[in-house]
């Protein structure tokens, strides 16, 4: 980010040096009587010796300790006194370079690959000379500019930000750049839900300043954080074609070329992003990310590799290793990454998420979820993983401690398609069936042509013990939208077909798609046991019933997951593998 300053300093500095350098050349017969006397103008301007050393200084000023001492001397030759044109000129002096010097901290902030991680004291340190240039001059729009630039910052004052930038655009109309980066202030200070408002302030931005890199760099990561991917790609090659060797720029547009699974250009993005930084981890930590989603797990085991050699102490790169290994059976390598982020980051969420993941994969569900509570605990409203912790209760058959996250999830986001099908599933397992036909009907009406939920609902309505909830010929016509929707190849959805059939008593067709289910292919030793039981009961005419009444399994209490200590009102949560509710897009290794 460009940092521009008033430049009249200089140029008043430049005439007076000429102006002293002329009249030193001017012969005078009076040199000898003026050294005996104090000449007229020094009795006037007692302190001009130490204006003209603050002059000096400002010429060669090159540290913060040198542009203090410029201060210094204007503060001294203010207070013994100057002619009243040399005093203006002395409180010009001083106020430039409290600004000059606020400048070259911004710039140190922004204008640098890494800012220095002190950037906070520094940011501090600038503000202290803003606020005073401020209060003798509120209507330097540089400095409003700036201090709207700090403010914006992480830990700042956002609406001081806001006012200082809406400031500097009234007062810096005719510089375009200015004013566009002022609009990108009043971008960044907008609350993330007014996505309207803050792209408008990003659309005059670029207006302004079209040619402008870190404007069309800034435009083109809002688009990248909205999934606008082609928007974002527009920007990011503008910033480009405005500066092709910055290897961050190649960076991002490798990102969104990625997330508009344009996966082969996004590579060739990262790699042209590595030739101008062949020492960035974060570009090849990017490349190794899609070579692993185009199946590459060789060459993206090699990019991680080196990027982990850079940068030994980043988690990322050894989070997306572990991954890795994981998808590709390897357990033990992916559990001795995982454990090497955790000794140094012991809360990092995605290590955790992983390890509980692997974890889930062998059955050991006490360790998964041990780890997604933790998950939870960071987070305290993700809907999502709160249901995904529900699951894995489920999975470890304690369905009454699945249903109090489902539900929590639900109470989070009641739009959670996923929270309201897994507490029916939750609580058909623990003959709860009016609940589950409640849960699945609003399944239904969030996923009408999901066939899990049309078959589940169709077998409560055909079997439950409940009269009340019974109805045949609706369980037919779910059944049947069930087998199209599943071009008629599973033998459990078929199966529930003829027990809407036999719930109407009409037993020959039953008996008909009962024999097609236990005919078909596919079905486990147990299913196929379960299917022959139904057809023998269609045999003798009689329509089948079932509820099952499942008692919560202990878990081993002494690693701590089945204890209810974790209410849900105070778990937290963090990002899922794959959500089901919609949110962002998630893709393979993010």
């Amino acid at each position: 980010m460009k940092i521009s300053f008033s430049h009249r300093l200089l140029l008043v500095s430049a005439l007076l040096a000429a102006a002293a350098t002329a009249a030193a050349a001017e012969p005078t017969g009076a040199a000898t009587e003026q050294a005996a006397t104090e000449s007229p103008a020094t009795a006037e301007s007692p302190g001009q010796d130490d204006l003209d050393a603050a002059v000096d200084a400002k010429l060669s000023a090159q540290s913060i300790d040198d542009f203090a001492n410029v201060l210094d001397l204007c503060k001294r030759a203010i207070k013994k006194g100057l002619a009243a044109d040399q005093q203006q000129f002395a409180e010009d002096l001083y106020t430039d370079t409290l600004m000059y010097r606020a400048g070259r901290i911004v710039q140190a902030i922004y204008e640098v690959e890494a800012p220095d991680p002190q950037w906070p004291r520094l940011r501090s340190f600038a503000m202290r000379d803003l606020n005073e240039v401020i209060e003798r001059n509120p209507n330097l729009g540089d400095a409003q500019l700036m201090i709207a630039q700090l403010e914006s910052l992480p830990g700042g004052n956002r609406e001081r930000a806001r006012t200082a930038a809406t400031k500097a655009i009234e007062l810096l109309s005719d510089d375009k750049l200015q004013t566009a980066q002022a609009h990108i202030v009043l971008g960044n200070t907008t609350d993330a839900e007014a996505r309207a408002e803050r792209g408008s302030h990003y659309d005059k931005a670029v207006e302004l300043a079209p040619r402008d890199k870190d404007i069309r760099r800034t435009r083109g990561l809002f688009y990248l954080l909205t999934d606008e991917f082609e928007k974002a790609r527009g920007d990011l090659e503008a910033a480009i074609e405005a500066d092709p060797e910055d290897a961050s720029l190649q960076e991002a547009l490798g990102l969104s070329l990625m997330m508009g699974d344009k996966l082969e250009a996004a590579e060739q993005a990262f790699d042209r992003a590595i030739k101008l930084a062949p020492d960035s981890s974060a570009a090849l930590l990017q490349r190794a990310r899609v070579r692993a989603m185009r199946g590459d797990r060789p060459e993206a085991i090699a990019d991680l590799d080196k990027a982990i050699r850079i940068a030994p102490d980043e988690a990322l790169p050894l989070v997306l290793r572990a991954r890795i290994h994981q998808q590709a059976g390897d357990s033990e390598r992916a559990g001795a990454d995982l454990e090497r982020v955790l000794a140094k980051h012991p809360d990092h969420p995605a290590a955790i998420e992983l390890r509980g993941l692997i974890a889930a994969e062998r059955n050991d569900y006490p360790a998964a979820i041990r780890d997604f509570r933790k998950l939870v605990a960071q987070k305290p409203d993700d809907a999502v993983l709160m249901g995904q912790l529900g699951m894995l209760y489920l999975a470890a058959k304690q369905p009454r401690q699945a249903i109090k996250r489902f539900t929590r999830s639900i109470e989070l986001d009641d739009k959670n398609f996923a929270s309201w099908r897994s507490r029916s599933d939750a609580e058909i397992s623990i003959g709860d069936h009016k609940a589950a036909r409640a849960d699945l009907e609003k399944a239904l009406e969030l996923e009408p042509d999901d066939s899990g939920v049309l078959n589940n609902l169709a077998w409560l309505l055909a079997t439950s013990p409940d009269e009340s909830l019974r109805d045949g010929k609706r369980a037919i016509e779910l059944a049947k939208k069930a087998c199209e929707g599943t071009t008629w190849k599973q033998p459990h959805i078929i199966s529930t077909l003829a027990a809407g059939y036999a719930e109407t008593g009409d037993f020959a067709e039953a008996r008909k798609y009962s024999k097609q289910a236990v005919e078909s292919e596919g079905s486990s030793p147990e299913v196929k046991t379960q299917l022959a039981g139904e057809l023998a009961s269609y045999e003798a005419e009689k329509p089948w019933r079932e509820r099952q009444e499942q008692e919560d399994q202990p878990l081993d209490e002494d690693r701590g997951a089945d204890r209810d200590d974790d209410e849900p009102t105070a778990e937290k949560a963090a990002k899922p593998q794959e959500p089901a509710t919609p949110r962002k897009k998630r893709r393979p290794f993010d």
